[in-house]
């Protein structure tokens, strides 16, 4: 009885059973799968939860509030820069695409020249754009352009 070998079970914390044989040419496997068992003293790290998998989808979604956020602050300030600059003689463009000249700044309201003799009152929102004496003439050119 010289080739006498032990085998031992023993079951995990996991539910996982292993195996362990006495002999120095038997394998250590496990009894569920098959595969090789690890040692005894080790086990896997648990899967990350739903929550820590959820940070940067998170992280994600504030820096693009942020970034959103900044980029409107920016065209505020912007419309704001313009609508301070309307001065009467100004040309602008309305949002429904009138181009005329200011010819009175009221409180809430401007009154735009468009043609001789010919003024409409237009709320400070309608106003689309300055139209600067350099777009101007670039518009100008356009229009010679696509005539020819």
């Amino acid at each position: 009885m010289a080739n006498t070998s032990f085998v031992v079970f023993a079951q995990a914390a996991d539910g996982s059973v292993t195996a362990t044989a006495a002999a120095p040419a038997a394998e250590t496997t496990t009894a569920q799968s098959g595969a090789p068992a690890s040692d005894a003293g080790q086990q896997q790290a648990p899967p990350p939860s739903s929550g820590m998998m959820m940070i940067p989808f998170i992280i994600l979604i504030g820096v693009m509030i942020a970034i959103s956020m900044r980029t409107s602050s920016k065209e505020k300030k912007k419309r704001e820069e313009m609508m301070n600059s309307i001065r009467k003689g100004t040309k602008i463009m309305t949002s429904g695409g009138i181009i005329g000249e200011i010819a009175e700044v009221q409180k809430d309201q401007f009154m735009l020249k468009v043609a001789n003799n010919v003024q409409i009152a237009i709320s400070r929102s309608a106003v689309a754009q300055v139209i600067t004496p350099a777009a101007d003439a670039a518009d100008t050119t356009k229009a010679e352009v696509t005539k020819k």
